[in-house]
Protein backbone atom coordinates (compact mmCIF):
# COMPACT_ATOMS: atom_id res chain seq x y z
CA UNK A 1 0.00 0.00 0.00
CA UNK A 2 1.26 3.45 -0.92
CA UNK A 3 0.50 6.53 1.14
CA UNK A 4 0.51 10.19 0.15
CA UNK A 5 0.76 12.38 3.24
CA UNK A 6 -0.07 16.07 3.10
CA UNK A 7 1.72 17.49 6.11
CA UNK A 8 2.05 20.90 7.68
CA UNK A 9 1.07 23.01 10.65
CA UNK A 10 -2.51 23.07 11.87
CA UNK A 11 -4.98 25.40 10.13
CA UNK A 12 -2.93 25.75 6.93
CA UNK A 13 -5.46 24.22 4.50
CA UNK A 14 -4.78 20.47 4.59
CA UNK A 15 -8.44 19.56 5.03
CA UNK A 16 -9.53 22.00 2.31
CA UNK A 17 -6.87 20.61 -0.02
CA UNK A 18 -7.92 16.99 0.56
CA UNK A 19 -11.54 17.96 -0.08
CA UNK A 20 -10.37 19.33 -3.45
CA UNK A 21 -8.41 16.12 -4.16
CA UNK A 22 -11.51 14.07 -3.35
CA UNK A 23 -13.60 16.15 -5.74
CA UNK A 24 -10.94 15.88 -8.48
CA UNK A 25 -11.03 12.08 -8.19
CA UNK A 26 -14.83 12.07 -8.42
CA UNK A 27 -14.74 14.48 -11.38
CA UNK A 28 -12.43 12.05 -13.20
CA UNK A 29 -14.68 9.03 -12.73
CA UNK A 30 -13.97 8.01 -9.15
CA UNK A 31 -16.80 6.56 -7.09
CA UNK A 32 -17.19 7.34 -3.40
CA UNK A 33 -18.18 4.32 -1.32
CA UNK A 34 -18.75 5.73 2.17
CA UNK A 35 -17.84 9.39 2.70
CA UNK A 36 -18.73 10.68 6.14
CA UNK A 37 -17.54 13.20 8.67
CA UNK A 38 -14.59 12.32 10.87
CA UNK A 39 -12.99 14.28 13.70
CA UNK A 40 -13.91 17.57 15.32
CA UNK A 41 -13.75 19.79 12.24
CA UNK A 42 -17.05 19.62 10.30
CA UNK A 43 -15.04 19.70 7.05
CA UNK A 44 -12.97 16.63 7.95
CA UNK A 45 -13.99 13.37 6.34
CA UNK A 46 -13.04 9.78 5.64
CA UNK A 47 -13.89 7.85 2.49
CA UNK A 48 -12.85 5.00 0.28
CA UNK A 49 -12.97 5.81 -3.42
CA UNK A 50 -12.74 3.47 -6.39
CA UNK A 51 -10.72 5.10 -9.16
CA UNK A 52 -9.06 3.47 -12.18
CA UNK A 53 -9.03 0.01 -10.56
CA UNK A 54 -7.55 1.46 -7.38
CA UNK A 55 -9.11 1.41 -3.93
CA UNK A 56 -8.10 4.75 -2.41
CA UNK A 57 -8.63 5.58 1.26
CA UNK A 58 -8.79 9.27 2.11
CA UNK A 59 -8.59 10.74 5.61
CA UNK A 60 -8.51 14.53 5.98
CA UNK A 61 -8.26 14.71 9.78
CA UNK A 62 -4.58 15.16 10.62
CA UNK A 63 -4.48 16.44 14.18
CA UNK A 64 -4.88 13.28 16.27
CA UNK A 65 -2.18 10.64 16.09
CA UNK A 66 -4.00 7.55 17.36
CA UNK A 67 -7.04 7.87 15.04
CA UNK A 68 -4.75 8.50 12.06
CA UNK A 69 -2.77 5.34 12.83
CA UNK A 70 -5.97 3.34 13.36
CA UNK A 71 -7.42 4.42 10.03
CA UNK A 72 -4.18 3.74 8.13
CA UNK A 73 -4.31 0.15 9.40
CA UNK A 74 -8.06 -0.05 8.65
CA UNK A 75 -7.40 1.05 5.07
CA UNK A 76 -4.67 -1.59 4.82
CA UNK A 77 -7.00 -4.27 6.20
CA UNK A 78 -9.62 -3.25 3.63
CA UNK A 79 -7.15 -3.78 0.79
CA UNK A 80 -6.61 -0.15 -0.18
CA UNK A 81 -3.95 0.32 -2.83
CA UNK A 82 -3.36 3.93 -1.85
CA UNK A 83 -4.09 6.14 1.14
CA UNK A 84 -4.17 9.92 1.00
CA UNK A 85 -4.09 11.55 4.42
CA UNK A 86 -3.28 14.71 6.34
CA UNK A 87 -0.76 15.01 9.14
CA UNK A 88 -0.34 18.08 11.34
CA UNK A 89 3.29 18.64 12.19
CA UNK A 90 3.03 21.07 15.11
CA UNK A 91 3.21 18.31 17.72
CA UNK A 92 4.74 14.81 17.68
CA UNK A 93 2.51 12.20 16.06
CA UNK A 94 4.33 9.06 17.21
CA UNK A 95 1.58 6.51 16.49
CA UNK A 96 0.69 8.08 13.15
CA UNK A 97 4.31 8.23 12.04
CA UNK A 98 4.92 4.64 13.17
CA UNK A 99 2.00 3.51 11.00
CA UNK A 100 3.13 5.64 8.06
CA UNK A 101 6.66 4.27 8.27
CA UNK A 102 5.38 0.72 7.67
CA UNK A 103 4.43 1.70 4.13
CA UNK A 104 5.80 3.50 1.09
CA UNK A 105 4.86 7.02 2.18
CA UNK A 106 5.39 10.11 0.05
CA UNK A 107 5.28 13.21 2.22
CA UNK A 108 4.21 16.50 0.67
CA UNK A 109 4.69 19.72 2.59
CA UNK A 110 1.56 21.88 2.59
CA UNK A 111 2.13 25.17 0.80
CA UNK A 112 1.18 28.14 2.94
CA UNK A 113 -0.88 30.83 1.24
CA UNK A 114 0.60 34.33 1.56
CA UNK A 115 -2.87 35.75 2.26
CA UNK A 116 -6.52 34.72 2.44
CA UNK A 117 -7.15 35.66 -1.19
CA UNK A 118 -4.55 33.12 -2.35
CA UNK A 119 -5.80 30.16 -0.25
CA UNK A 120 -7.97 28.56 -2.92
CA UNK A 121 -5.28 28.81 -5.60
CA UNK A 122 -2.59 27.40 -3.28
CA UNK A 123 -4.83 24.59 -2.06
CA UNK A 124 -5.85 23.73 -5.62
CA UNK A 125 -2.20 23.63 -6.72
CA UNK A 126 -1.34 21.31 -3.81
CA UNK A 127 -4.37 19.16 -4.68
CA UNK A 128 -3.20 18.89 -8.29
CA UNK A 129 0.24 17.77 -7.09
CA UNK A 130 -1.39 15.00 -5.06
CA UNK A 131 -3.78 14.03 -7.86
CA UNK A 132 -0.83 13.71 -10.25
CA UNK A 133 0.76 11.16 -7.88
CA UNK A 134 -2.22 8.79 -7.97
Amino acid sequence: MRIIVLQGLSKQGKTSTLNIVHQMILNHGGVSTNRHGYGGDPNDFIDTVMYKNLRIGILSMGDQSTPIAKEIWNFYNHNCDLVICALSTGTPKVRANNALNHFNATRIQKTIAPNANAELAVNTADAQTIFNLI
